[in-house]
Order: C-alpha cells, then sequence, then structure tokens
C-alpha cells in the first residue's frame, strides 16, 4: 500500500506519540499512540504491509492478524479523514 500525506498536512512527533494537523476547507487533528506512528512513518516511507506487520509483531506481543486489522483500519479512518492518500490497499 502507498500511501502519502495529504497537501497541507503537517506530522508531528511528541513524546513518542504524534498528532497529524490537517489546514484548510478540510482542516482535521488527530493524535495517534507510538504504535499508530510506527505503523504510519513506516507506511510514509514505502514499507509494506507485511514489513509494518513483522515491525510491530516483535516491538510488541500482538497477533500478526490483529495488527493487520488494525492497520487496515488506521489508513482507512486517516483517508477518510482526508490526512492522507492511500494509492491502493493490499
Amino acid at each position: 500500500m502507498a500511501i502519502r500525506l495529504n497537501k497541507g498536512v503537517v506530522l508531528r512527533e511528541v513524546d513518542g506519540q504524534a498528532v497529524l494537523v490537517g489546514t484548510g476547507r478540510d482542516a482535521a487533528y488527530w493524535r495517534i499512540n507510538g504504535t499508530a506512528l510506527l505503523m504510519l512513518k513506516q507506511l510514509l516511507d514505502g514499507g509494506k504491509v507485511g514489513e509494518v506487520i513483522d515491525a510491530v509483531t516483535q516491538a510488541h506481543d500482538i497477533d500478526r492478524d490483529r495488527v493487520k486489522a488494525d492497520v487496515d483500519q488506521l489508513v482507512g479512518a486517516l483517508v477518510e479523514s482526508r490526512l492522507i492518500v492511500a494509492d491502493s490497499m493490499d
């Protein structure tokens, strides 16, 4: 899945968490925890979903199916909020 921040969106890390702020007509604000930040940063850097799942399951004791569902939910919610653009879902 290829994603990128939407135009006018700013991502700032604060104490192991992050905020995403959209500007303009579609302004939105999201605060995400460290695990979601790990997922998002890897995807923004061009990582594949499988690589993101591997990284999260290595960092935390979480089931792979749960992590996959969390990645899908995070991306879907950020797309719906118009904070990111996803070129494809896999």
